[in-house]
């Protein structure tokens, strides 16, 4: 399921030692393929990094837009401690049914909300769920300035915001992309993370990018 299939050697060798997939998440991402869940989660090192983010930060209650196959929610929910929780905005109910039937398999339901339908409708139904701790952006990339947006609103300081895809393969530099919705939003994203009085922020150079930032 996770489009980081072509790794050098270098990147082999840290898969290999730090963030190879167990038995969970390989047959998560083989049962995927199989039922056409699209090819388009993080990899394992983003996957490692989430699980890190959250044990550093002593997370308890974690927002992801976007959830896809659930490869990215395992590792999150299963580094929150006792009585966290994970809500997670995902569009697809075909997505949502298979993520929850993964996250029931492997013992995690019991910390994972899941709603379906478009995050722009979800969202304002969060409120007094906030704050949230940590918040993981993988959806559609023309709304991650709104997304972005709802992050802050519903964040503290020391939150955490992460948003996947920034390099968006190359695009959100070439100028022959530059007439795409989904470009034009992941740059104001980006310029909106850069300068946003409230966040110190980064890209991670997780392949693709990796932005991180922190809540002041």
């Amino acid at each position: 399921m996770s489009k980081l299939t072509e790794v050098d050697p270098y990147q082999q060798f840290l898969r290999d030692l730090f963030h190879s997939d167990d038995d969970g998440l390989s047959r998560l991402m083989a049962e995927a393929e199989s039922e056409g869940i699209p090819n388009m989660s993080i990899g394992p090192e983003q996957g490692k990094f989430l699980q890190l983010l959250v044990q550093l930060t002593g997370a308890t209650k974690v927002l992801e837009i976007g959830v896809l196959g659930g490869y990215s929610g395992t590792w999150i929910a299963r580094a929150l401690p006792e009585g966290g929780k994970l809500i997670g905005l995902e569009l697809e109910q075909k997505h949502a049914d298979f993520a929850r039937k993964q996250w029931k398999r492997m013992g995690l339901a019991d910390r994972i909300e899941l709603r379906v339908g478009p995050a722009l409708d979800s969202l304002p139904q969060l409120a007094d769920e906030a704050p949230f701790d940590l918040v993981f952006i993988d959806a559609d990339k023309g709304n991650y300035p709104a997304y972005l947006d709802f992050a802050i609103q519903y964040s503290r300081p020391g939150t955490v915001i992460l948003g996947d895809n920034v390099e968006m393969w190359g695009s959100l530099v070439d100028p022959g992309k530059q007439d795409s919705d989904w470009v034009q939003g992941m740059r104001s994203f980006a310029r909106a993370l850069s300068s946003h009085k409230r966040l110190t922020s980064t890209v991670v150079p997780y392949p693709d990018g990796l932005a991180m930032a922190v809540v002041k």
